[in-house]
Order: C-alpha cells, then sequence, then structure tokens
C-alpha cells in the first residue's frame, strides 16, 4: 500500500494545492527566523598556520608569544600559505605603477582563550614596494634598500631586496617587500621578555617567503634571525 495515494482531497484539489503553498512558505519562514549555525573555529598547530612560513625557530617562537601550541584561525583569508603570500608580491610587482594598490597579505594567528577572556593573537602583514612607483621621491624601494630591521614597542619591521626571474625584478628594480609584526595581547610578557621571539617571527615569515620567490642570496637574509643588523627604534 502507497500512503500517499490515500484519498483526502475533499476539500478539493485547489484547496489542497493552497495548504501544501502556505505549510511550504511557513517552513520557510520558520528556517528565516533560525539563526545560522555557529561555525566552528578551526584548531591548528603552528605548524598549519600560514602554512609554511613559520620555521623551527619562528614556529617556537609564535608559541612563546601566544603563550600556546594550538592557535584559531578566526577568519580564512588571514591564514594564507608562503605560496599565496608569494604570489601577491609577485602580482604587485608585476602590476607596476598599480603596487600601491594591490593586496596586502596578512597572516593573523590566535592563541587559546586565556582565563581573562583574552585571546591573545599577533598578526604579519606583507607589502610590496618598487621603483616602478616612482611616487613620492622617498616611497620605499627608491631611497631604501638592503636589509632593515626597525623595532617599536610590540611590533617591528623587516624589509629586504628581492630580485628573482620568477618574478622578473631586477637589481637596478628590486622587488622589494616589507614585513610587519604585531603583537595584539595587552596581558603579554612584552617586549623586555619576548624581543627575540618577535624577531624569530618575523624573519622566519621574511624568510620563507625570499625562498618562495627565489629572491637571489634570499634577499640577503640570514640563515638566523640573530644574524640580522641591529634595529633602528621607530618612533
Amino acid at each position: 500500500m502507497n500512503r500517499f495515494r490515500t484519498p483526502r482531497l475533499l476539500a478539493g484539489p485547489a484547496v489542497g494545492l493552497v495548504v501544501l503553498g502556505a505549510a511550504a512558505a511557513g517552513c520557510s519562514a520558520d528556517e528565516r527566523d533560525q539563526p545560522p549555525p555557529a561555525a566552528t573555529p578551526q584548531v591548528l598547530s603552528v605548524a598549519d598556520v600560514c602554512a609554511g612560513l613559520f620555521s623551527d625557530e619562528g614556529g617556537k617562537g609564535v608559541e612563546r608569544v601566544l603563550e600556546s601550541t594550538r592557535f584559531l584561525v578566526r577568519a580564512e583569508e588571514r591564514n594564507p600559505d608562503v605560496r599565496a603570500v608569494a604570489k601577491a608580491m609577485e602580482d604587485a610587482y608585476r602590476s607596476g605603477r598599480n603596487i600601491q594598490n594591490m593586496p596586502q597579505p596578512v597572516c593573523e594567528a590566535a592563541g587559546e582563550t586565556k582565563d581573562s577572556g583574552f585571546i591573545p593573537s599577533l598578526r604579519i602583514m606583507f607589502t610590496a614596494y618598487s621603483k616602478h612607483a616612482g611616487e613620492p621621491p622617498d616611497f620605499p624601494g627608491v631611497s631604501d634598500s638592503g636589509v632593515k630591521v626597525s623595532t617599536r614597542q610590540k611590533a617591528n619591521q623587516l624589509a629586504f631586496d628581492c630580485v628573482s626571474s620568477r618574478v622578473g625584478s631586477t637589481q637596478d628594480v628590486p622587488l622589494r617587500i616589507r614585513v610587519d609584526f604585531q603583537e595584539r595581547w595587552d596581558e603579554s610578557k612584552g617586549a623586555a621578555a619576548l624581543s627575540r621571539d618577535y624577531m624569530a617571527v618575523t624573519h622566519s615569515a621574511a624568510l620563507a617567503v625570499a625562498k618562495e620567490l627565489g629572491c637571489a642570496n634570499d634577499g640577503g637574509l640570514p640563515a638566523r634571525a640573530d644574524g640580522l643588523p641591529q634595529p633602528e627604534d621607530r618612533p
């Protein structure tokens, strides 16, 4: 017996269709009233945070800065791997004078929530510069060259030149990459205790991108963070 064929259309087919339509509309309204299910944040190890950016030294630095070995991805667009960052830098250089308007990839690492309710986090932003931009005269990549490091409170900056056949950059017009690091956690131990870790994280991300792009001599970056030049203090 097929129960769906039981004759129950005593009010007539038209009325039956209206009833069915109302029921369907009611279901749709109920569904619209329901809040969407909350997305469960991905929980990753440090090796999978912005995959490929953090070496052993850089990864340990991330863990010490955020006092965590488990990390949350709060926004997928802020978890680019090293290939995505390198491609963004390459595309920016190839855009010529439009380089100043090109996207700046951001890597964000967030640790586990503390008892106080704070979520410790850090972010690293990558910006491409080039003499192709031309303006203003003191734009990085015009008067600025070589490996440069500067620090300010819980932030630091590392810039280097990349001469790469993949990118098409040359010694005369290199791709200049600036890596900006910032710790975003008020209750952290701060620069007095973590400055070396800040630099290890920044250096690791910069070196990974330099290697991915095939920069000559790794863009002048040393193999380890402790080989970087002395940083300049920023106001």
